[in-house]
């Protein structure tokens, strides 16, 4: 009987730690930004930081290529995301790439640069698709004069495939931009990016952008494959 009771409460202990695993200590809980034409926006004070953290989410007619290829098309930058000046492909793969980034800033605060690796996953099970992004020394490419380099970006887009045969789109970064910018710059950039990006991302799905893309990668969901 005690060695049974010890099992159950190891098995309890582990449900535990598993359940406390994905929500790491200090993360704060998010807050609802702004809510309109399909798209919500949250935001999150971020540890050790004066920046908030933001989530964008929305949900779509598309397949999972079809917004990994959005997302990867370098010429995508100018038309999805608010004040991108450009977006260039240093090195890697569709999996795994390195690349320059430069945004518009409204006077007189200068551009911001920086330099991101990029990662791409599946879940086999559920389908479940993340790019990953962050902030990276591991090539030398100097800011331009004029231009300051963010101190830290981190972000994800994740693509999770809905039973109603939709896929919900999320979008997800922390920043820091270094330099000195307006915090009132800054509160417009936290809820205006995603929701703005989100809404722009449904406009070139809608228009039939990349989609016959496919990735020998990725799989889609069918009839068979459920989240």
């Amino acid at each position: 009987m005690q060695n049974f009771f010890g099992k159950i409460f190891l098995l309890a202990f582990l449900n535990i730690s598993l359940v406390l695993s994905l929500y790491p200590q200090g993360a704060a809980e998010w807050s609802e930004s702004k809510r309109k034409k399909g798209v919500v926006v949250f935001i999150r004070p971020f540890p050790n930081s004066n920046i908030d953290e933001f989530l964008g989410r929305t949900e779509v007619d598309a397949t999972i290529a079809q917004v990994i290829a959005i997302l990867s098309d370098p010429n995508s930058c100018k038309t999805m995301y608010n004040d991108c000046k450009e977006l260039t492909l240093l090195s890697g793969t569709d999996k795994k790439n390195t690349v320059y980034v430069r945004n518009g800033a409204p006077w007189p605060v200068n551009d911001r640069d920086v330099v991101m690796e990029r990662t791409f996953e599946q879940n086999d099970k559920n389908l479940s698709t993340v790019m990953k992004m962050k902030r990276t020394e591991s090539v030398n490419k100097p800011s331009p004069s004029g231009v300051t380099r963010m101190d830290a970006f981190d972000g994800i887009w994740r693509m999770v495939p809905q039973s109603n045969g939709k896929l919900k789109v999320e979008y997800q970064a922390h920043f820091e931009p270094g330099g000195s910018v307006p915090q009132s710059v800054i509160n417009l950039v936290l809820t205006d990016t995603p929701y703005e990006t989100l809404l722009k991302l449904r406009k070139l799905i809608e228009e039939g952008k990349h989609k016959d893309a496919k990735y020998d990668w990725i799989k889609e969901q069918t009839n068979n494959t459920k989240p």
